[in-house]
């Protein structure tokens, strides 16, 4: 097949962005003709049977951005046949829309649940989000797409509900995990090396999050949670954000925001449990690396990866991120209970490799071959 693309950028943070690298060098290494439409490509090589295509935009600020990346590449894919375009962003033309970032009407309600009056205004204010509602509009009520992909029934469930969008005009596939890159057996070859790195000894118990732009993620809500567990705590917290806004809320508990990272399996491998209280994530790479990594996971309702995880069984999940005061609960769980502990870590491990990324790779390819077939 000659198969379309369509992401803004590829960076080595970023589990929207990894996940489409994997994709890309998967279905290249199928032997299809992988044309990839983006801004730029960074940090590694582009694989054999791949074609960049560079994406002409102004990239003066995200509003110009955005608006000129989708006519770029609109313009671009008109001119070229493909048996399958599928964007990653929101663009104007594509067989598939992978629905990657979930519905953005959604993340405003419900940030705008949880800020105060200048968070409101703010939101109401920034043209930004007018641009990606405006484009999110134009793909999902004009029909833009021959099936929408979605990451989660979460966000199939958010589109249906915002754009009236036909059940059957929207396919859930689940993202897949490199089992061997993320797996249990990692903790004997890193656990020490990233200790050593943060001065962490060998029994302090360790609490990770994985992820960038912290407010949607719930940075704020794990801090809070973690201050009310009685016994020492440290998290790691590995992404891009701005860490002097919730520094404040630290008191007793020791807090590393320690950045991006290229090699995060080692950071899994440092950890103990993982925890991710977001207020809206679609599905949520990280969910998956931590159960491979033989991690438990304590997360929200709000996140497409709670379907995955059996509470009690996988970890646990936390129906809203405000409830701090529970999330802190099942952390002392863990602290407390080492039996517990150790069965969901195992149960975690096996859920995960119900998700490999060749099971991904079949599914995606057979929603390829229902849109060709019915192409001919």
């Amino acid at each position: 097949m000659k198969i379309a693309i369509i992401r803004k950028k590829y960076v080595f943070h970023g589990g929207s962005e990894g996940f489409s690298q994997e994709l890309i060098a998967q279905l290249a290494g199928q032997g299809n003709a992988v044309h990839v439409f983006a801004l730029q490509w960074e940090g590694t090589a582009v694989p054999a049977n791949v074609t960049f295509h560079k994406v002409p935009a102004i990239s003066f600020n995200s509003f110009l951005r955005d608006l000129s990346f989708a006519l770029s590449a609109y313009r671009l894919l008109k001119k070229e046949p493909f048996d399958i375009i599928q964007s990653h962003d929101k663009t104007l033309f594509q067989h598939i829309y992978r629905a990657g970032d979930g519905c953005h009407i959604e993340w405003l309600q419900q940030r705008w649940k949880r800020t105060g009056l200048l968070g409101k205004i703010s939101i109401v204010l920034n043209p930004y989000h007018w641009l990606i509602l405006t484009l999110e509009r134009l793909i999902l009520k004009g029909h833009r797409f021959k099936k929408v992909l979605a990451i989660s029934h979460l966000v199939k469930k958010n589109i249906i509900q915002h754009y009236n969008v036909q059940e059957n005009d929207i396919e859930v596939i689940y993202n897949g995990v490199d089992l061997v890159k993320f797996r249990p057996a990692n903790r004997e070859r890193y656990r020490r090396e990233i200790r050593n790195r943060y001065s962490l000894p060998d029994d302090a118990f360790v609490l990770l999050f994985v992820g960038s732009g912290f407010e949607r993620k719930g940075v704020e809500f794990l801090v809070k949670a973690m201050e009310l567990v009685p016994y020492p705590l440290t998290a790691l917290i590995v992404g891009k954000g701005p860490e002097k806004k919730y520094r404040q809320s630290i008191k007793r508990q020791k807090v590393i925001f320690c950045g991006p990272q290229r090699e995060i399996e080692k950071y899994y491998a440092a950890s103990d449990i993982f925890a991710f209280p977001a207020i809206y994530e679609p599905f949520g790479n990280v969910h998956l690396e931590a159960l491979a990594s033989g991690l438990p996971v304590i997360t929200t309702g709000l996140s497409g990866a709670a379907e995955l995880i059996q509470d009690g069984v996988h970890g646990f999940v936390v129906p809203l991120p405000e409830d701090y005061a529970l999330i802190a609960e099942k952390i002392q769980y863990f602290m407390d209970n080492r039996t517990a502990y150790e069965s969901m870590g195992i149960n975690a491990r096996q859920r995960a490799e119900e998700f490999s990324f060749r099971k991904h790779l079949n599914e995606t390819l057979r929603l390829y071959q229902e849109i060709t077939d019915k192409a001919d």
